[in-house]
């Protein structure tokens, strides 16, 4: 397995510049790290006794970032899942939440790699899909009433995971039962608007990709790209609304915009094919499951008329981030990778550019992808103070040249990442995804990942 040399601790990064995004920063610094954790935080330039790690002297450090809606690839003889752990912390992701697992095995196979020494961020899971009536995703669990949800969230609990997936087909009071049911469990509830409510009959504690704006009546079909797209008569007063719902009942939301975004990418797919981030996953990806005919049914034909409303849509979504932002509802960053052309760790860049664009500013959207993410997950996982810099809190941090707060291009100047008090250079980083490229390109490797593609669409409603 491609694994990047580390430092491990104890060591010190000395005269560094500590940066809190949106709150406050101290010049002149020694960080001590032990263990997994920051073990002194100095403002007293000498050299500690720890190793000094002189090459960063002068340096920037702030918190790792968070993804709060990822999706592991599957286990596999590819060694996908791995290839996905280190590219996320190529990209400074130092945790994630998998917002469900399609078919059991990427949760799983991702706790195993870790706990045998492979890099990758922390992980929150939510495990299976609570769904009612049509089953899209292998690893479902079936709610056929309110009184199931103790039971659902109970099985969901016990398999070692800290979110409940509220997916499809579910009524109102299903959704409220597995609230209660999560919080008597100290789960948390994010999911999906059902094709058939609006946001503010659903109230889902962690809405994801804003579904459940567009009123149901003007959806073109129940699939994602319908969903996620058809937003013609989503107009100001609609806007209004969701904000208002929002704060008066204290949800939270997952735009994952950098996902419709991407899907401007079917305007050229030869070129988006061949684009540098989408050769960060195995040739499957492009090749055969983003295939514009022959992929994923839901994605098949997207044509011009579409494609314009995904435009317009992304100006809608925009102009709500930064409403519900104004508003002070909490919005959570999260990428819905691997959707098309959405890439582990590259797309997070992408989405904190998103939200810059739709009028936030740049240490405050670095806030969100950091603190804000991690005040959420942390807990979760047992780490409140994650996301923090300061004595006792997790050692998940980047290292950079310059303060990258100042603007929001987060892949620019990165020299380290310290993910569990291991310090990984970009180089040795950089050098493992790529290790992962060229084993995943190799012919073997190809037609292995051709036949699982194909078992795949052929095995699984993909017509979501």
């Amino acid at each position: 397995m491609n694994t990047p040399t580390a430092v491990t601790g104890p060591f010190a990064l000395p005269d560094v510049t500590l940066v809190q995004p949106a709150e406050h920063s101290t010049a002149h610094a020694v960080l001590a790290v032990r263990g997994d954790r920051i073990a002194a935080l100095r403002t007293d330039p000498r050299s500690p006794a720890d190793r000094v790690l002189e090459e960063y002297r002068g340096a920037y450090v702030v918190p790792g970032l968070v993804d709060m809606h990822t999706h592991l690839a599957p286990g596999s003889p590819l060694h996908v899942t791995e290839a996905s752990l280190v590219t996320h912390l190529a990209h400074g992701v130092t945790a994630l939440r998998d917002a469900g697992d399609s078919d059991g095995t990427s949760g799983p196979t991702a706790r195993r790699a870790m706990e045998q020494g492979h890099p990758g961020p922390r992980l929150s899971t939510a495990g299976s899909f609570v769904t009612r009536g049509r089953t899209r995703w292998p690893n479902s669990l079936q709610m056929a009433g309110p009184r199931q949800a103790d039971d659902l969230v109970a099985r969901i609990a016990d398999a070692g995971n800290q979110w409940i997936k509220s997916y499809e087909g579910l009524d109102p009071e299903d959704i409220a039962a597995l609230v209660v049911a999560a919080e008597k469990r100290g789960l948390g509830v994010i999911g999906h608007v059902p094709g058939h409510l609006r946001h503010e009959h659903a109230l889902l504690p962690d809405t994801q990709h804003f579904f459940g704006v567009p009123d149901p009546a003007d959806l073109s079909a129940d699939t994602v790209v319908c969903r996620a797209t058809d937003w013609q008569h989503v107009d100001e007063r609609r806007l209004d609304e969701v904000v208002r719902n929002s704060l008066s009942h204290g949800l939270a939301h997952t735009p994952t915009v950098v996902a419709t975004e991407m899907l401007l990418s079917y305007h050229d797919y030869p070129k988006a094919k061949r684009a540098p981030d989408t050769a960060l996953l195995p040739p499957l990806y492009a090749n055969r499951l983003w295939h514009p005919t022959r992929g994923f049914p839901v994605y098949r034909n997207v044509d011009e008329a579409r494609l314009a409303r995904v435009a317009h849509t992304l100006d809608q979504k925009l102009r709500l981030i930064g409403d519900l932002h104004t508003a002070g509802v909490r919005l959570h960053l999260g990428t819905d990778s691997p959707q098309p052309f959405t890439v582990p760790g590259a797309a997070l860049h992408t989405e904190m550019e998103l939200f810059a664009r739709a009028g936030i500013a740049p240490a405050e959207v670095w806030h969100l992808a950091t603190r804000g993410n991690a005040k959420v997950l942390g807990p979760a996982l047992g780490e409140p103070e994650l996301g923090l810099i300061g004595v006792g809190a997790p050692a998940d941090l980047l290292v950079y040249r310059d303060d990258p707060t100042t603007a929001t291009r987060p892949g620019q100047g990165l020299l380290a990442v310290v993910s569990r008090g291991r310090l990984y250079p970009r180089q040795e980083l950089d050098g493992a995804v790529a290790a992962h490229q060229a084993r995943l390109r190799r012919l073997p490797a190809r037609l292995v990942g051709a036949v699982g593609a194909t078992l795949a669409l052929r095995s699984t409603d993909f017509d979501f």
